[in-house]
């Protein structure tokens, strides 16, 4: 179901940096188990990542499972900044440069459900980040190097005071 072929996902620091592409297979086990995570999760998101308007506020962000330009798998892609409409659905710009998503490109629109959204984000005051339950997986394979956990992310994916 989730068809996670690639999965291309920006380090939200400061600097914005963008990691390398990654990929997983489809029944990568702890991949699969991060998305779930973090859709299980995903209804207390938008209570606190969006303002007035239903605008993701800075720091924010969501990772977005986007069919590939073959149709056989799915891109998960950062999207930001993203807006929820009226009727649930949302749109927002590619935070990264696609891999196998067509003539997309990075910065362009995208319209999406709640159902495509493998992850999200939010930045902790101290610049942490909350959330991120795929980047954590990937963290665990290396992908960030030497930076040691507790300089990227938070303990807990979920703040305490949102259970």
């Amino acid at each position: 179901m989730i068809g996670a072929a690639i999965l291309a996902v920006l380090l939200a620091t400061p600097l914005a940096a963008q990691d390398p592409v990654t990929n997983y297979a489809d029944d990568d086990a702890a991949m699969n188990a991060a998305i779930a995570d973090a859709q299980e999760t995903l209804p207390l998101f938008p209570t606190h990542a969006l303002d007035i308007e239903k605008i993701g506020r800075d720091g924010t962000s969501v990772k977005v499972a986007m069919p590939t330009a073959d149709g056989a798998g799915h891109e998960h892609i950062r999207v930001t900044p993203f807006r929820m409409w009226d009727d649930g659905t949302l749109s927002g710009y590619l935070a990264n440069a696609p891999v196998d998503l067509g003539a997309l490109q990075q910065g362009d629109r995208v319209d999406f459900t709640t159902f495509q959204i493998s992850d999200w984000s939010l930045f902790a005051p101290d610049g942490k980040m909350w959330g991120n339950d795929t980047s954590r997986v990937m963290f665990a394979s290396g992908a960030f190097g030497d930076t040691p956990f507790d300089q990227i992310f938070m303990a807990d994916p979920v703040p305490a005071e949102w259970r």
